[in-house]
């Protein structure tokens, strides 16, 4: 049970395979189709404004499937309208360390038992690699390295 949610929209490519399986499930989209945020040393393979999409073509792109949450902003300043709901599947796609964590901070509490992280660019981005780390170095689930410079994490 509960609701699926992604941060890091892009273009929707994602998303739009998440409408096609969310059921009866509510699917809540974090993006703020400026591009990403300033980076840091840990993340310099990025550049602030990399990443930009257009807010009405990702509306557009998804506007055929119900139960669709658009919210546009940096994350999780945005979160508001999800504070009080439980989630069974969390895609992360933000590339970059801060917004990793700040994510996996959000969410792990509210992300149900036998609910599960798929957080991509895991293999190659120092700092989300690094934030996915840290967070779970003191907790039981175990991170798994798959293909596509994912990991997955299944809550314990």
């Amino acid at each position: 049970p509960g609701d699926i949610a992604e941060v890091g929209v892009y273009r929707a490519g994602s998303a739009r395979l998440m409408c096609q399986v969310q059921g009866h499930r509510s699917l809540y989209l974090f993006d703020t189709f400026e591009g990403l945020p300033n980076t840091d040393h840990l993340d310099s393979r990025f550049g602030a404004g990399q990443y930009a999409a257009a807010f009405d073509k990702v509306q557009s792109y998804l506007n055929k499937f119900p139960n669709v949450h658009i919210h546009k902003g940096l994350f999780p300043a945005t979160s508001g309208p999800i504070a009080d709901k439980r989630f069974s599947f969390v895609h992360l796609d933000v590339d970059l360390y801060q917004p990793t964590r700040d994510a996996l901070e959000f969410f792990y509490s509210r992300l149900n038992v036998g609910g599960m992280f798929l957080i991509h660019d895991y293999l190659w981005a120092e700092g989300v690699r690094q934030a996915v780390q840290e967070f779970f170095a003191t907790r039981e689930e175990t991170i798994l390295e798959l293909a596509g410079a994912y990991c997955g994490i299944v809550k314990l």
